[in-house]
């Protein structure tokens, strides 16, 4: 005669099948969230990108409205040269 059991499942399985339910579910979460952050930061910089393109051209534009003006003008346009700033350390 066959006795057919239950099939019983060792306690320290059941411990390490729950453990790693919890690992992945906190992984899937985790890489849902970094994919919508990832999205917002290629949004914003795309928006920078064409922020700065525009700030930029605007900037040309205005050295060549300038120098067409003075030239109209009968003048010269002398453009900006850079800042610098001497910085001396003395210690003690």
């Amino acid at each position: 005669m066959f006795c057919f059991r239950a099939k019983t499942v060792p306690e320290n399985i059941l411990k390490k099948q729950q453990r790693d339910a919890k690992l992945l579910k906190i992984l899937a979460d985790k890489r849902a969230a970094d994919k919508v952050a990832r999205v917002a930061a290629r949004k914003a910089a795309t928006e920078n990108a064409i922020k700065y393109d525009k700030e930029y051209k605007d900037a040309d534009k205005a050295v060549v409205d300038a120098k067409r003006a003075a030239k109209k003008a009968g003048n010269f346009y002398v453009d900006a040269e850079a800042k610098i700033a001497f910085v001396i350390r003395t210690r003690g």
